[in-house]
């Protein structure tokens, strides 16, 4: 100490060290905790809009799953159910696109987001020119209907799906990324308050343990986020996004075991009907009770997927087509509450891709519906005899 009562230089010093290791302290904890905060607030909007663009995905899958009902009523009796069903689920979709424009979004998805409205724009449009095609009544103007529905609006529904995809899953690894921003923002502010020392040791406690929680939070949000991006709200199966990825695996498999492998889509018949006369939730629970029953008859490997509506796509590995078609055969002595369903089915030896693969087994599911449903049609081999 000075005399006169001043203090020494030494000990204002110190006062001034212990000043700034509290006012750093004090720094790092609100840093922490408000990055802990936006990480959880940024999470928690795009689980929302992952839930609006599961909306609009399976709004967009309608549009592709009632694609062959539409060119089979337009062919035999003109603009009907069919055709009212698709107004309805593209002002549905459209309602979707609006809710899902009104979050924020870099400029790359709105980008996205716009050219998926501009597909139905045209979508809606092509619906018109085809209506009109089939009022005029001719046998050529309802063969060019047919022309339109099976080349042109068919293609550009699956294409609206792709897209909507595509966002959902580009918004989905952006939010996965948030969340891992924050968490890492948090753990460089805890390490940053276990270098303090002293005075600033409390801070330094009480901070860590709200960092804990945002960290916990965190994960706990990524986890969740994981889940809803990859399995089916409604009959817990795997959803679209988790089929794609798989299906990539299975053809992997089956070319590196050259054991072929069995694609399949499956459609449960008159499902709308039936939607009309037991109700909407009915019909869920129609769903549910059928993808259980239908995962109960798989083996262990094999795998079931909700494609979209009513719609499932299975996998079943080391499996030809005979042996998929007596597979199938079973299942149709086997169905619920005597639910019918059609199904298309592609024997692949690997070498082809999943959407060549897939397209087969449309096309056979097809047949299968145009030949009267209730019943499995295996599609035609790609293999090259030689």
């Amino acid at each position: 100490m000075q005399l006169g009562g001043r203090p020494s230089a030494s000990v204002l010093a110190r006062v001034f060290a212990v000043i700034v290791l509290v006012i750093a302290a004090l720094a790092s904890s609100w840093i922490g905790i408000d990055a802990g905060q936006e990480g959880r607030l940024r999470v928690t909007d795009a689980m929302h809009l992952a839930r609006r663009l599961l909306d609009a995905r399976a709004l967009a899958n309608e549009l592709v799953a009632r694609q062959a009902e539409f060119a089979l009523e337009s062919l035999r009796e003109g603009v009907g159910t069919a055709g009212m069903e698709y107004r309805r689920t593209l002002a549905a979709l459209r309602q979707a696109l609006d809710d899902i424009g009104r979050y924020p979004m870099d400029p790359a998805e709105r980008s996205a987001l716009a050219t998926v409205r501009l597909q139905v724009d045209r979508f809606d449009q092509m619906h018109d020119e085809i209506a009109t095609l089939i009022r005029r009544g001719t046998r050529d103007d309802e063969l060019a209907a047919s022309v339109k529905v099976l080349e042109v609006a068919a293609p550009l529904a699956r294409d609206i799906a792709e897209g909507i995809r595509m966002l959902d899953a580009a918004l989905a690894e952006r939010a996965m990324r948030a969340a891992e921003d924050s968490g890492a923002a948090a753990e460089r502010a805890r390490w940053l308050l276990v270098a303090f020392s002293g005075l600033s040791l409390l801070v330094a406690l009480l901070l860590a343990n709200s960092l804990g929680r945002a960290l916990a939070d965190s994960a706990q949000l990524m986890k969740k986020l994981s889940e809803l991006a990859r399995v089916d709200g409604l009959t817990s199966l795997p959803n679209r996004r988790a089929w794609d990825e798989e299906l990539v695996k299975g053809l992997h498999r089956a070319r590196r075991t050259s054991r072929s492998c069995a694609i399949a889509l499956l459609d449960l018949d008159h499902f709308k009907r039936y939607n009309d006369t037991h109700g909407h939730q009915a019909g869920d629970a129609l769903l549910r009770e059928t993808a259980q029953a239908l995962s109960a008859k798989l083996r262990a490997g094999d795998l079931i997927a909700r494609y979209g509506g009513e719609e499932f796509a299975l996998l079943l590995h080391g499996c030809d087509g005979a042996n998929a078609l007596r597979f199938f055969e079973r299942l149709h002595d086997a169905t619920l509450q005597g639910q019918t369903f059609s199904a298309g089915v592609a024997e692949s030896d690997g070498t082809e891709e999943g959407r060549a693969a897939l397209q087969r087994a449309d096309e056979a599911l097809y047949r299968a519906k145009a030949g009267g449903r209730n019943q499995t049609v295996l599609a035609e081999s790609t293999r090259v005899v030689a």
